[in-house]
């Protein structure tokens, strides 16, 4: 097989939690079914953005380093967050990491963080490692409200704006079921009967008119956050993936009477205060991310395009919404969390497990991994500690049974790890003298080329929560 760096970089080829090696124009890494054969340009050949080797180097280096550090600097701006308290990010992955000496000699690593750069004539994408159907599939259900059956269109786009569509989308469908967002507006009105507060200085001044200059509020369907969903939905309502939301538009179209606001005031929308449209606040802010096209800006230059998704984090908040259906309780990400001292008097770091939760007296403890599981070395050292630290101190406090690990799987992978005997076996640890069940949870996503996806990925899911359960009954 053959092919541009150039392609490659940009045609999904790429996917997270990866290390590609390219050794003398050879790209190799285990998921790809034969190494690839990078193309060179030939002596003598003109020089065009895909066979400018020297160009493609640079453009892999600086949007390394210039990634890092806007990430470094406002990662919490490019990376679509849930704003749920369940929901916390804090990886601290980048989104690639290159070394090497030329293009035809580097490596470079991709970690929890998908998404699309652009510069100029060159361009990188990674991607989900589980395809898009897994992707859509744990934002509809992690947020509580599911449409699966029909995806809706296919992506035509080379980035990955339509997640931030798709995204905004679940999220309007979830708040519009409390109806149309009422608010209190100010109006100023002359009217024949005194309403609110009226104009002293003018009604002495315009007393033969009969009617009083009144300032007054009221609750009304046509306020800030209408006008922005409004205007939200006139700039991408074309998109496929909004075929089914013809009476949610012509809602917020008939609420506003047509009207258009300014721009200004569009991106200066405040989040509703009453708790009942709370729901709407994540609508809002994903609607000025929109607007700003935050979704495709990265830096100063126009055809510069940046968009990232930490699914690290989307796949943990998965999870617990999983386990909560059990009717188990489940510490909060926010909850009050233990602490250990670091030789600062002045500071003790909070330990944070993943999943903590509790039935009959009992606890349990897992850290949910989104990376690539090795069947060969297991767990990795670094995690390993950590896990223990969190077992050590939450047995002080709680009646602690069992700990242990999250990972997802491909299904290809789980029928090659059958085969090869490499699954995990259950095992225990001793903290303080105490034994503990320890296990390695895999949760299988179906391949993304599968019709049959959706009820497959969801008997996954109850298999996953059945395996929960058999952990609770047996410790």
């Amino acid at each position: 097989m053959q092919d541009w760096l150039y392609n490659i970089l940009k045609n999904n080829t790429l996917v997270d939690n990866q290390i590609y090696n390219v050794t003398d124009g050879l790209f190799t890494n285990n998921r790809l079914p034969e190494p690839i054969t990078l193309n060179r340009r030939q002596s003598g050949q003109w020089n065009y953005p895909w066979n400018n080797e020297t160009a493609i180097w640079h453009f892999l280096n600086v949007t390394n380093r210039e990634i890092k550090e806007v990430l470094t600097k406002n990662r919490d701006k490019l990376i679509v967050l849930f704003n749920d308290k369940d929901y916390e990010h804090n990886s601290t992955d980048n989104f690639i990491e290159v070394s090497g000496v030329d293009s035809m000699n580097f490596s470079l690593q991709t970690g929890n963080i998908i998404g699309y750069i652009q510069k100029g004539d060159y361009s990188l994408k990674i991607s989900s490692r589980f395809g898009d159907k897994f992707l859509k599939y744990i934002i509809s259900n992690a947020d509580g409200f599911m449409e699966v059956d029909n995806y809706g269109g296919t992506n035509k786009s080379e980035g990955y704006e339509w997640l931030i569509i798709y995204l905004w989308k679940i999220k309007m469908k979830k708040a519009y079921r409390l109806g149309l967002p009422k608010s209190y507006i100010s109006n100023k009105e002359r009217l024949n009967k005194v309403r609110g507060n009226i104009d002293v200085l003018d009604y002495f001044s315009n007393r033969t008119l009969g009617k009083y200059q009144c300032n007054y509020r009221e609750h009304s369907f046509n306020n800030h956050a209408t006008k922005l969903i409004s205007a939200t939905f006139k700039k991408i309502g074309n998109h496929e993936f909004l075929n089914d939301c013809n009476l949610i538009r012509n809602g917020f179209y008939t609420a506003t009477n047509g009207e258009k606001s300014n721009y200004r005031e569009l991106t200066n929308t405040k989040h509703f205060l009453n708790p009942f449209y709370k729901d709407y606040n994540e609508v809002i802010d994903l609607s000025k991310l929109i607007l700003k096209n935050e979704l495709s800006d990265f830096g100063d230059n126009s055809e510069n395009n940046a968009f990232f998704f930490d699914i690290s984090m989307l796949f943990e908040y998965f999870i617990r919404k999983l386990i909560k259906r059990l009717g188990l309780l489940v510490e909060s990400k926010f909850d009050e969390r233990l602490e250990i001292a670091t030789g600062n008097e002045n500071f003790r770091r909070k330990l944070e497990p993943d999943i903590v939760f509790h039935h009959e007296n009992k606890t349990f403890l897992f850290d949910v991994k989104y990376k690539s599981f090795d069947f060969r070395y297991g767990v990795s050292r670094e995690d390993l500690f950590q896990l223990h630290t969190y077992v050590g101190q939450y047995g002080n406090k709680y009646d602690l049974k069992a700990c242990g690990y999250i990972f997802p799987i491909s299904s290809t992978n789980w029928e090659r790890m059958v085969e090869t005997g490499s699954c995990c076996d259950d095992s225990e640890i001793s903290v303080m003298g105490k034994m503990l069940s320890f296990y390695v949870i895999f949760l299988k996503i179906p391949n993304d080329s599968d019709e049959n996806f959706y009820s497959k990925f969801t008997n996954n899911c109850d298999l996953f929560l059945k395996t929960i359960e058999g952990i609770i009954e047996k410790n």
